[in-house]
């Protein structure tokens, strides 16, 4: 006992409390620290992760803008060179040959590519977008239709100016298709 009398202070302790309220004070520090850090990589991995979400929607958005624009392109291609075929099929002076290398030159790679095309876009627009694209699919395949019908007979027979006209209010209707959907994707519809 006389060497514990020997270490006490001047006021009698033996200094164990205060090592005691050291340790509890460093613990609490650490613990403080963890949970700060803890909160810090939480905070952040939250942040991360909505970044990541933000810069997927933006490239989902790109995407989209990409393949509607190859859309809009391809349908327009394929209207000049639909309307090119009509023209050669129902030009008297046009041979069988003619009207063949029309379609083979012109109205077949249009058509190829607007296909490709349609397919982007179903797999990467909305429900309401692929909507409005099948009504676009039925009007192109209407277009189709009326440009192909005289590839092999050529013009005899057939009413020319009804047969424009027709083929001109089909290609309206398509364009005018083309326009909505184009109008509702602008607006975020899509």
């Amino acid at each position: 006992m006389a060497q514990k009398q020997e270490k006490a202070g001047d006021d009698g302790s033996t200094g164990r409390p205060k090592q005691r309220g050291a340790t509890l004070a460093v613990l609490a520090g650490a613990l403080i620290g963890a949970l700060a850090g803890l909160t810090g990589s939480t905070l952040a991995y939250f942040e991360a992760k909505d970044t990541h979400r933000t810069e997927a929607e933006a490239r989902r958005a790109d995407i989209r803008r990409e393949a509607y624009v190859e859309l809009s392109t391809s349908v327009n291609k394929f209207v000049q060179q639909a309307t090119q075929l009509l023209r050669t099929s129902l030009d008297p002076a046009k041979t069988e040959e003619d009207r063949q290398r029309a379609f083979a030159n012109g109205y077949a790679p249009a058509n190829t590519d607007l296909a490709r095309a349609y397919t982007t876009v179903r797999l990467v627009t909305t429900d309401e977008g692929r909507q409005d694209l099948d009504e676009l699919e039925a009007l192109t395949a209407r277009v189709g239709r009326l440009a192909n019908e005289r590839v092999a007979q050529g013009p005899e027979g057939v009413d020319v100016k009804k047969a424009g006209a027709q083929f001109n209010e089909a290609v309206e209707q398509q364009l005018a298709a083309l326009q909505t959907f184009l109008d509702r994707a602008a607006d975020g519809a899509l």
